[in-house]
């Protein structure tokens, strides 16, 4: 637009311009002076829609959120687990969402230790998950991490569930604790109770781990209803 002349103006100078050009001296007009201002309008247009379809995504109810630590989960497996849940909980996939980690992995004497036990203390604290399914490792990990963060399920399922897994619900201790002497049946033993779900249907069709595989309660007391619904889901109750 020039500087000087009104929208209404400039218009009407562009219309006396282009009633005196031919078809092709028109295309070519086009393309010299307006094509680089379309395409650029476009492009914003389409990273306009992009970001309000990314937020509006990511921004769907959350029916579960979980973890696997130091676990391979095959394919099928994180299907399971999230697109088949959803349709347990007969739930539309476009406005509710399961988040899953499949990928955690923690370990006492790698380099990266620290960091990576830092970060899921910062995830646990601030109930990042409603779940995590470990083998023995992740599970004394998670114990160094911060035992406090798991609860008994004792206190949380329900009676039927309870009964169910009684003989698979086992109180943990640190390693580093039983080496000291300290004894399950302690006053605070540092420790925490977990679900022993080695030798199911859903682990063995889509876990793979050289040991046992732990069911953990997390995140807010609020939420045990949604890691509750979860094991439920997994062990076909």
């Amino acid at each position: 637009m020039i500087p000087g002349l009104t929208f209404k103006e400039y218009i009407a100078q562009e219309k006396e311009k282009l009633a005196e050009m031919t078809g092709e001296e028109k295309k070519q007009y086009f393309k010299d002076y307006y094509l680089k201002f379309v395409i650029g309008g476009v492009v914003v247009l389409i990273l306009l829609i992009w970001f309000i379809v990314d937020i509006s995504f990511s921004a769907r109810p959350v029916a579960a959120s979980g973890g696997m630590i130091n676990l391979t989960l095959s394919d099928e497996g994180k299907t399971f687990l999230t697109d088949d849940y959803l349709e347990y909980l007969k739930l539309n996939p476009r406005t509710n969402q399961v988040q899953l980690a499949s990928d955690i992995i923690l370990s006492k004497g790698s380099e990266t230790s620290y960091t990576d036990f830092m970060a899921m203390q910062a995830e646990l604290a601030t109930n990042s998950y409603n779940y995590l399914i470990v083998n023995e490792e992740g599970l004394e990990c998670c114990l160094e991490i911060d035992y406090s963060m798991f609860e008994d399920p004792n206190k949380i399922l329900d009676d039927d569930l309870k009964k169910a897994l009684a003989d698979k619900i086992g109180f943990h201790l640190m390693k580093e604790a039983e080496s000291s002497g300290i004894k399950e049946t302690d006053k605070d033993a540092p420790g925490c109770y977990a679900i022993d779900i080695t030798g199911t249907e859903f682990v063995n069709k889509y876990i793979t781990s050289n040991g046992s595989v732990y069911f953990l309660f997390t995140g807010s007391m609020d939420d045990y209803d949604r890691g509750m619904s979860v094991l439920r889901y997994i062990l076909g109750m």
